[in-house]
């Protein structure tokens, strides 16, 4: 099986750092409105039910100021990731109760079950070391952001 890199669904119009810090429904509705106006076959309202669907079932706040925000989308063509950071965090209701200020959004088509599951799973590994989440933190812009993860996944070959 070859090597799941995110640098093959991350994409650079998909790293954001200007959505609003508002509460957990208004974020999603944000980041849901955000994606759709730059993916292809993805629509904003079909894409926050989605979300909020999965955060009723559990939330994605998986602590460390990080959510994992996921879903399986009809009518989108391949895996994507986008990541949004936004200043002061929002209550994502982790377990730890620490708002979350780092987002990875990730979509699959629902015939890509597998990779959907790989590709969570190579981001916890990668998001799970404190000074990469710092850096992340402290990237001068959305840019840089890219380009961090970019180097952190290169780091990563497993």
């Amino acid at each position: 099986m070859p090597v799941l890199r995110l640098s093959d669904y991350l994409r650079e119009d998909l790293v954001l750092t200007e959505l609003p810090t508002a509460e957990k429904d208004a974020f999603i509705a944000a980041l849901a409105e955000t994606v759709a106006d730059r993916v292809d076959g993805v629509d904003a309202s079909d894409l926050r039910e989605r979300l909020l669907a999965r955060e009723a079932q559990q939330s994605t706040g998986i602590g460390g100021g990080l959510a994992l925000p996921h879903a399986m989308v009809p009518g989108l063509e391949e895996t994507l990731l986008a990541v949004a950071r936004v200043a002061g965090g929002i209550d994502y209701a982790a377990s730890d109760a620490r708002p979350a200020d780092l987002f990875f959004l990730l979509l699959s088509p629902p015939e890509s079950a597998g990779l959907h599951l790989r590709a969570l799973a190579r981001l916890a590994r990668i998001l799970d070391v404190e000074s990469t989440l710092t850096r992340l933190r402290e990237a001068e812009d959305a840019a840089e952001l890219h380009r961090l993860l970019l180097a952190e996944d290169a780091r990563h070959v497993y």
